[in-house]
C-alpha cells in the first residue's frame, strides 16, 4: 500500500488528528504573502500548510478534493485535476488569478511538474519545488559531503522512475521558471503522517524490549529528516525569497548514536547485540538494497558504494538559517501517528521475524 492509498482508508483518524505543529516558527519578514499549495493534504502538505498559516501567510490548496478533504476546512479550496495526459488536466477553477508563490509537494513525474510550471509561471513570483536527494546520480553517494551542485540522475537511465524523474523534474522546471525557482532535496522525511517501515521497525524494536540484533559495528551512518523541518525551510524560503537548491537533510548520526537515540526516545531497556556484517552474511541476513528502504535492518546499508548516502551535507540550508528539531521529537511524533491510527488501519509486521533474530543471535552466542 502507498502513502497515498494508505491514508486515503484513514480519513477519520486523519481529520482527528490533524493538529497544529508545535515547532518554534519565525515570523513573516516582508509581511503575509499569498501562496498555492498544489496538493497539501498527504504527508508533507499539511506540515506546509500549517506552517505558513501559522506566520501569517494566506494559503490557497489546489487539489482533487478526494485524500483527506476535510482538512483545513477554513482555507480556500480550488479542485481540479493533475494528469500526464494534457486532455485530462483541469486547472479551471484557476482562472487568471495570481499568487506571489506556489508549492509543488509530490510530483516525480516530470510531465506533471512541467504542465504545472507552464500554467502558472507567468502567474506567480516564487516557485517552490520538493524534488529528492534521490534525484543525485548514484555515483555520488560513494562519498561522504555530496552537495547541491553534484550530478543528477538522468532521464534515460536505467535507475527507478522515482529518481529519475525527480531530477528530469527539476531539468524542465529549471527551464521555464529560470531563477524564480527554489528547490528542495529531502532525504528520508520522518515524523507525523509517516507510514514507512523503516524508523518504526528500529523504534518497535527498542519500545518492545528483549535483545535485538545490531547490525555491523555501529560506524555506518544514519540520516533522517523530520517532515516538520521540511515544511519550515519550505515557509523560511518564501519568507526570506530563497531561491536556488537546497539539500535537506538532517546531520548525521552513526548507527551506534542512532540505536541509542531509539532507546531513549522510547525509554528502553533493550539490548541491541552487534553482529558483524561477515557472520550476518552467513546466516543469509545480508542488507538487500534491491527492497529498500524495507529491509531487515532499516538504513543499514554498509556498501561501499553507499558510503555517503546517509552523509549528505547540509550546509546550504544550515547557513540560510534552517534548524532542526531534536531526534526524539521526530520519534515520538512517527510512533505517536502510527499508533494513534490502530492497528486495524496500520498492517505492520516487523521484517526480521522474531523466531529468526533470536536463533540468530543464539548462533552468535554460541560461537
Amino acid at each position: 500500500m502507498n502513502r497515498r492509498e494508505f491514508l486515503g482508508t484513514s480519513l477519520a483518524a486523519t481529520t482527528a488528528l490533524a493538529l497544529p505543529s508545535t515547532a518554534l516558527f519565525h515570523r513573516v519578514a516582508a509581511g503575509p504573502k499569498n501562496v498555492l499549495i498544489l496538493g497539501g493534504t498527504l504527508f508533507l502538505g499539511p506540515q506546509i500548510v500549517e506552517a505558513a498559516v501559522a506566520v501569517g501567510h494566506h494559503v490557497t490548496l489546489f487539489n482533487r478534493g478526494i485524500t483527506n478533504p476535510n482538512l483545513f476546512p477554513h482555507l480556500e479550496k480550488l479542485r481540479g485535476l493533475r494528469s500526464s495526459s494534457a486532455a485530462e488536466e483541469n486547472w479551471q477553477s484557476l482562472g487568471r488569478r495570481e499568487w506571489d508563490v506556489v508549492v509543488d509537494v509530490w510530483p516525480n513525474d516530470p510531465a506533471l511538474a512541467e504542465s504545472a510550471a507552464r500554467i502558472l509561471r507567468d502567474r506567480v513570483g516564487q516557485y517552490l519545488y520538493v524534488s529528492s536527494i534521490a534525484a543525485y546520480d548514484n555515483q555520488g553517494f560513494a562519498e561522504p559531503g555530496l552537495a547541491e551542485d553534484g550530478e543528477l540522475t538522468a532521464w534515460n537511465s536505467s535507475a527507478r522512475f522515482y529518481n529519475r524523474g525527480k531530477a528530469e523534474s527539476e531539468r524542465r522546471l529549471r527551464a521555464l521558471i529560470g531563477d524564480r525557482l527554489t528547490i528542495v532535496r529531502p532525504a528520508g522525511i520522518k515524523g507525523q503522517r509517516d507510514d514507512s517501515p523503516d524508523l518504526l521497525t528500529w523504534l518497535r524494536r527498542a519500545r518492545d524490549g528483549g535483545r535485538h540484533i545490531a547490525p555491523g559495528t555501529g560506524d555506518t551512518y544514519v540520516q533522517l529528516v523530520d517532515v516538520k523541518d521540511v515544511a519550515r525551510f519550505l515557509v523560511l524560503a518564501i519568507d526570506r525569497s530563497l531561491y536556488g537548491t537546497f539539500n535537506l537533510a538532517g546531520d548525521p548520526m552513526t548507527f551506534q548514536q542512532f540505536l541509542d537515540r531509539c532507546k531513549a526516545a522510547t525509554d528502553s531497556t533493550a539490548e541491541f547485540v552487534w553482529v558483524p556484517q561477515e557472520f550476518l552474511h552467513q546466516q543469509g541476513l545480508d542488507p538487500d538494497p534491491a527492497v529498500f528502504p524495507s529491509d531487515k535492518f532499516p538504513f543499514w546499508h554498509p556498501e561501499p558504494a553507499r558510503r555517503g548516502f546517509y552523509r549528505i551535507s547540509n550546509r546550504k540550508a544550515v547557513d540560510a538559517g534552517w534548524t532542526q528539531r531534536p531526534f526524539t521529537e521526530t520519534a515520538l511524533d512517527s510512533l505517536w501517528w502510527m499508533d494513534a491510527l490502530g492497528p486495524g488501519v496500520v498492517q505492520w509486521a516487523d521484517p526480521l521475524p522474531p523466531e529468526v533474530e533470536q536463533l540468530v543471535l543464539s548462533r552468535w552466542g554460541a560461537r
